[in-house]
């Protein structure tokens, strides 16, 4: 399979084929949460593949099941004034 180099902006862009896409299993709608490591080896350019797993599966394991942002009761002490509590 080939592809072309293209000019974006000052950098430059290489078309990846929708078979490669569905051979790492990345939908074709959604890039928001891929992204890959690059190198040069030997001559070769090598892409590989960062994280499996989107942001928020990511986000998700790590809480473990706990709220991540609780609603905690905060003590603002005695009225001062006139306030109403």
């Amino acid at each position: 399979m080939n592809t072309n180099l293209s000019k974006w902006g000052n950098s430059a862009a290489i078309r990846i084929p929708k078979a490669i896409l569905d051979e790492l299993k990345i939908d074709s709608n959604n890039f928001e949460n891929i992204s890959f490591d690059i190198d040069v080896e030997e001559g070769k350019l090598i892409l590989k593949k960062k994280q499996e797993k989107t942001k928020f599966e990511l986000l998700a394991e790590k809480s473990k099941g706990e709220k991540i942002n609780p609603k905690e009761e905060i003590d603002w002490g005695n009225p001062i004034g006139k306030e109403v509590w």
